[in-house]
């Protein structure tokens, strides 16, 4: 493997790329930690995304990615990115709403491995609350369709106090229905859940609710229930699980990071290399 570069020191490789291809979506979340830099106009290029996919394969030997946006299946690039990024030899997985667009997910979908859907609760009243009217519905009709397909499908989640409640719920139809795991998330107050008026979840909140899905048979399906408890801290590593970039360049190592300053270090797309952010 090549030397590693100086701005991310002691990290020898990253599990799973995640790659925002733009800001733009069709929805505007009151989670959402993009927040105003949904308006943005930035976007990567299908060009720049093949730079970027070469680059974490050949730096840190990066198997899986994970394109999202904003929505990625507004990326007209989005199949050939996908094309690319098989080639190479990742693993492929898109993180969407869900909501329509199932003609251009249709083209996507020949070099797609796992589908991932945005849920924010166990019924229509919470996800719908989050997002609009029928977006709970619409997401589980995808998945339908990605079981019909055979495509593999999990779901993410963002926990606030509001929905926490509905979670089990949501973690039964998932399992019905054939999800490979359920991926959640604290809300935090940044973008535009810092606006919005969600409330954050309690540790009380979610330990009850680390016990309710300890308690449920799940079938195969994963949830990372760990993130539900306080004392989680993964030791220190050589290998992190995720990098994130977004559409400007901003780094991220970890959920709890995306969308606030990021990481002293940005992606160049132009060259296609990680590089120390520059002080102003």
């Amino acid at each position: 493997m090549n030397p590693l570069p100086p701005v991310l020191p002691g990290i020898q490789r990253i599990e799973k790329l995640y790659l925002e291809l733009l800001f733009r979506c069709n929805f505007s979340c009151t989670t959402c930690y993009h927040g105003e830099d949904l308006k943005r106009p930035d976007t990567v290029t299908v060009d720049q995304a093949t730079a970027a996919l070469t680059y974490f394969l050949a730096r840190f030997d990066c198997r899986e990615v994970c394109l999202l946006g904003g929505e990625p299946l507004l990326f007209e690039g989005l199949p050939t990115v996908l094309t690319v990024a098989k080639s190479l030899g990742y693993g492929t997985e898109i993180c969407t709403n869900g909501y329509k667009r199932r003609a251009f997910l249709a083209r996507a979908a020949e070099h797609l491995d796992m589908l991932r859907v945005s849920l924010d609760g166990g019924t229509a009243a919470a996800h719908d609350r989050i997002r609009r009217p029928g977006s709970f519905e619409a997401a589980f009709d995808t998945l339908a369709w990605a079981l019909g397909r055979n495509l593999r499908f999990g779901a993410t989640c963002t926990l606030t106090g509001e929905n926490i409640a509905t979670i089990p719920a949501l973690a039964e139809r998932l399992r019905d229905l054939g999800a490979g795991d359920l991926m959640l998330h604290r809300v935090r107050p940044v973008g535009n859940a810092a606006t919005s008026g969600v409330t954050a979840v309690t540790w009380g909140q979610a330990e009850d609710l680390h016990e309710q899905l300890s308690a449920m048979d799940l079938g195969g399906m994963k949830v990372n229930t760990d993130i539900l408890l306080p004392e989680r801290c993964p030791p220190p590593s050589d290998v992190v699980e995720k990098l994130e970039i977004a559409p400007d360049g901003r780094v991220y190592l970890s959920c709890a990071e995306a969308a606030g300053p990021g990481r002293e270090v940005r992606f160049d797309f132009d060259r296609a290399v990680l590089v120390p952010v520059e002080a102003p």
